[in-house]
């Protein structure tokens, strides 16, 4: 396992001066064994006013940090070997923020798995599934805490010229009651020009394009999932968690409808959502404000696309039966009957 330092020629060079390469060919699997991973420098202030220089790594989420770059080399030999499983390094790695631990999950043909430090291997064909079984496992010892009531495992994927955690853009989920979840984290190519998953044993990627590119992933992984006899309906399958910039670029491509959903009781709805047309197909709009994210149901008139909001917001318990979901008619701009102007220019035309 070759390890040597290069020196960094791009803008952040005072920062990080140094690139770690890291020759794996002999250790993984192709194509990706050779990776170049920033080493950064920190100056710390010590007793005295004495300077100290730190330099720090970070390889698949763990983090090394010695006083000299010969140290840092040295802490890297170390780890890799340990973060190399069936000569695979880890696809995805579970992250548990305040216990501050992390979990590798490994990707071999049909299946992931995720390892945990002297204890058992949790493998499924489904992503969702494995972390639900390493979840209950780590609550069960005491890791995470008491279930339901404590953190929950963050996935983040691993660039595969870097080794540098990537955060997901979207999911994809489907949830249906009675048959295996689907729950797949969606990453931006490490050139920005493709965002991808992994779904039915294949890379699914599809070229970024002005918002296009969420319902086209979208539309290219619920083809692979029914081929796969892993998804009934194209429409069980939506998009989640939807990073806000990402959303104000599909917004764009898509039509605004004079409806609106509202969820909950006809005295104050809870929440509206925002629905809109694109080609064949309705959308709801529902902003996680909690998380600054937004999630789409997809439906294909406005009573399916009602069910299925209704369906899952019951689903975690945001409202009492999926009949508190209703169809609200907006008037349009100059009518006489037109609605409050903060509901409607916000929900309908993006205005306050």
């Amino acid at each position: 396992m070759p390890i040597s330092l290069v020196r960094n020629t791009a803008k952040n060079h005072e920062s990080v001066p140094y690139l770690m390469r890291l020759d794996l060919s002999t250790e993984v699997i192709e194509p990706n064994t050779v990776f170049h991973v920033p080493v950064h420098l920190q100056r710390q202030v010590g007793g005295r006013g004495i300077v100290k220089d730190v330099y720090s790594a970070e390889i698949c989420g763990f983090r090394i940090e010695a006083g000299n770059l010969q140290n840092v080399v040295r802490l890297a030999e170390r780890l890799v070997p340990g973060l190399i499983n069936l000569a695979r390094l880890p696809t995805y790695i579970f992250v548990a923020r305040r216990s501050r631990r992390i979990y590798p999950v490994y990707t071999v043909g049909d299946e992931v798995f995720a390892t945990t430090p002297g204890g058992p291997m949790f493998r499924h064909v489904e992503l969702a599934k494995v972390r639900e079984y390493l979840s209950d496992y780590l609550h069960a010892v005491g890791e995470l805490g008491v279930p339901g009531k404590s953190e929950t495992l963050h996935v983040r994927g691993v660039n595969t010229e870097t080794l540098a955690l990537v955060r997901p853009v979207f999911y994809l989920k489907k949830r249906v009651p009675g048959e295996n979840e689907f729950w797949a984290p969606v990453f931006p190519s490490d050139d920005g020009r493709t965002i991808y998953t992994y779904a039915a044993s294949a890379k699914r990627e599809v070229p970024v394009t002005d918002g296009h590119e969420v319902l086209a992933l979208r539309d290219v992984v619920a083809e692979a999932l029914i081929a796969d006899r892993r998804l009934r309906h194209p429409f069980d399958l939506r998009v989640d968690r939807l990073l806000p910039e990402q959303w104000a670029r599909l917004r764009t491509a898509l039509t605004p409808q004079p409806r609106q959903l509202l969820a909950g009781s006809s005295a104050g709805a809870a929440l509206a959502l925002p629905v809109f047309r694109n080609h064949q197909v309705l959308l709801a709009a529902e902003e996680r404000s909690d998380e600054g994210r937004w999630g789409l149901f997809i439906g294909a008139d406005i009573e399916d696309l009602r069910h299925r909001v209704g369906q899952d917001l019951y689903r975690r318990g945001l409202i009492p039966g999926p009949e508190a979901v209703r169809v609200v008619t907006l008037q349009a701009p100059g009518s006489s009957r037109r609605a409050p102007a903060s509901l409607l220019d916000q929900v309908l035309y993006g205005r306050s």
